[in-house]
């Protein structure tokens, strides 16, 4: 988007409002026909109990080859993290040892 023009947006806002939903629908009737027919081939084929498909199962997903954006720990937050494990586990223990030295 940073690329456009302020003219080519207008454009594409205006063909959008000619065709608001588009390749979207376009894409989810696909799909739902896909879901169709392979779960009807699932009931009259498939074995007893066969899971069928979802609708999801076949919608493109067209984030798929973007990176996602890693969020970084910072050394605080490890810390915190290994001080509160370490003292979980050492609760642990001592409910465990306490209930030894009652036996």
């Amino acid at each position: 988007m940073e690329q456009l023009t302020a003219s080519q947006l207008a454009e594409w806002e205006e063909y959008s409002k000619l065709d608001p939903i588009g390749e979207q629908r376009a894409d989810y009737r696909l799909s739902y026909l896909l879901m169709t027919i392979t779960n009807l081939a699932i009931s009259v084929h498939g074995k007893k109990g066969s899971k069928l498909t979802k609708i999801e199962d076949y919608l493109l997903d067209w984030d798929a080859g973007r990176e996602k954006e890693v969020k970084q720990q910072s050394v605080e937050d490890m810390k915190n993290f290994l001080l509160g494990f370490a003292q979980k586990q050492n609760q642990k223990v001592t409910k465990t040892d306490a209930k030894n030295i009652k036996k």
